[in-house]
């Protein structure tokens, strides 16, 4: 049996206004800046997050091992050019995704397009705070080695780096701008692997946490575009997208 649809109601435009104006979302963070606390989208447990992306290796595994290695490696011939860049790549937001791509985006004129990402993004934060309540596991940064990692200059993100949340981000922007504009999609997935690529270079994720956030990502934009009240929201604004990107 189908379940009943569920009306997007005004109520869910006015919450988030408020969550905005209140700062309890922060556009310009660096890190993920979640919170309201509720889905409004998803049903608690749709998705199951940990099955589907798993662990990370064991802290002393020949596979951490060789990824604090990969990490080591990647940080030490980091240029300055890319580095830049990745410092820049610290701010999870659409408007910033798409500036690393080239991609035009009018967002300060297309006010139902900001929110609309914004919610999703926060959704998907509220589905990864399950699984990361799950591991613990160590930053390469924090990894005391004979050489150590040397992160970015600027602020360090704290807490477990399984799964990545920019990796995440960055695949559900992905998904859900390639519904909305379909050539852009090769672009927009070259822009998923360079933004998952500066947490590398910045020596704050390992590649299999790039992996699992690019998993869990995808899963999140799929059960939205699955939710009948989310979808017709989206396809209420595909039109405004389009034009935000400088598209017709």
């Amino acid at each position: 049996m189908s379940r009943p649809v569920r009306q997007p109601f005004p109520f869910r435009h006015a919450a988030l206004a408020l969550c905005l104006a209140g700062g309890l979302i922060v556009a310009g963070a660096p890190s993920s800046a979640q919170q309201r606390a509720n889905l409004l989208w998803l049903e608690p447990g749709r998705i199951d997050i940990a099955t589907l992306i798993g662990l990370p290796p064991a802290m002393n595994s020949p596979e951490q091992k060789r990824e604090f290695d990969e990490v080591l490696q990647i940080t030490l011939n980091r240029t300055p050019e890319r580095e830049k860049a990745a410092i820049a790549d610290q701010y999870q937001t659409l408007a910033r995704f798409l500036e690393g791509a080239d991609i035009p985006f009018a967002g300060n004129e297309h006010r139902e397009v900001r929110l609309l990402f914004r919610e999703a993004q926060v959704e998907l934060s509220i589905v990864l705070l399950g699984v990361r309540r799950l591991t613990s596991r160590q930053r390469p940064f924090t990894i005391w080695n004979r050489v150590r990692v040397k992160p970015c200059p600027g602020g360090r993100p704290e807490g477990t780096s399984f799964p990545a949340g920019h990796a995440a981000t960055a695949a559900l922007y992905a998904e859900l701008l390639a519904q909305a504009a379909p050539e852009l999609a090769a672009k927009l997935e070259t822009r998923v692997a360079d933004y998952g690529e500066s947490r590398l270079i910045c020596g704050f994720h390992y590649r299999s946490d790039l992996a699992a956030g690019d998993k869990a990502g995808r899963a999140v934009a799929k059960a939205l575009l699955a939710d009948r009240a989310f979808k017709a929201r989206f396809d209420e604004t595909r039109a405004e997208t389009r034009l935000a990107l400088g598209l017709k």
